[in-house]
């Protein structure tokens, strides 16, 4: 009798520890996934939210998705007929944490980034055909003074007035002023010759940790044939040329730094 009284409590003991074994990797997953019924709930606060917030603007509200920085709940919520009337609403046990629509599409958040992809799209396209002493990644902001000219949902097209500027990154074998020189003239001729334009060029190479980064140069600093040489200045602290430069050493951090605004 004794003996099954053992037998009993070693099986109870031991489906309990399985039980909570069980009950703790559910509650890991459910940590680091969330829950179905979490999302479906977090859905339902987001519409009600929306109603509310946004009357009779025909937005609709998408499957609210886990965040694990926040350990609660993003839903995007659009307007299928507008191509950039989008933005995102963050939950919480029901609690709605934060809403992009402000900047989104009030500031026309969403119109910038698509033109600003459009044209890095096509920078990229061009540069990839050109023959470039650095293999580089391009990447184009639209410039601050232009943004109060975006239009919610305007079409990306070279011939307006907006006013872009470049930047480039890349591996060089030697990250030095000559090579970024060197670079961005080469680039330029290829941006010229295309018809694209941009306020300022800069450029960031990287080897082995160390670094150096050209930011701010007018387009004609570059036509000008001069480059090295602004650089050169710049660096030594001429503040007239308004070009920027930073200088990382891989075992000192930034061994040099310059910066010139005009």
């Amino acid at each position: 009798m004794e003996q099954d009284t053992v037998k009993v409590v070693k099986r109870t003991t031991g489906l309990v520890l399985i039980l909570a074994v069980v009950a703790g990797l559910i509650g890991i997953l459910l940590w680091f996934f969330g829950s179905p019924w979490g999302a479906s709930g977090a859905q339902k606060a987001v519409q009600a939210y929306v109603a509310q917030t946004y009357p009779d603007q025909g937005l609709e509200v998408e499957k609210a998705e886990y965040r694990l920085s926040t350990r609660g709940y993003q839903a995007r919520v659009e307007d299928k007929e507008k191509e950039d009337v989008f933005f995102t609403v963050s939950v919480k046990d029901g609690q709605i944490l934060s809403d992009s629509y402000e900047t989104d599409v009030i500031e026309k958040g969403n119109t910038v980034r698509r033109l600003e992809e459009a044209y890095t799209a096509l920078v990229q396209e061009k540069l990839e055909e050109a023959e470039l002493s650095v293999a580089v990644r391009p990447s184009v902001r639209l410039d601050s003074a232009s943004l109060e000219k975006v239009q919610l949902g305007m079409a990306f097209s070279l011939e307006d007035t907006l006013q872009y500027s470049l930047m480039l990154e890349g591996a060089a074998d030697e990250p030095t002023l000559d090579t970024a020189a060197q670079l961005l003239g080469e680039v330029y001729s290829q941006m010229d010759a295309k018809g694209y334009g941009f306020s300022s060029y800069g450029v960031q190479l990287e080897k082995d940790g160390a670094a150096i980064v050209v930011a701010q140069v007018a387009p004609a600093q570059i036509k000008g044939g001069n480059l090295a040489r602004i650089l050169q200045l710049a660096l030594e602290g001429d503040v007239e040329s308004g070009v920027y430069i930073s200088i990382r050493e891989p075992e000192d951090g930034f061994g040099e730094e310059s910066e010139a605004e005009s």
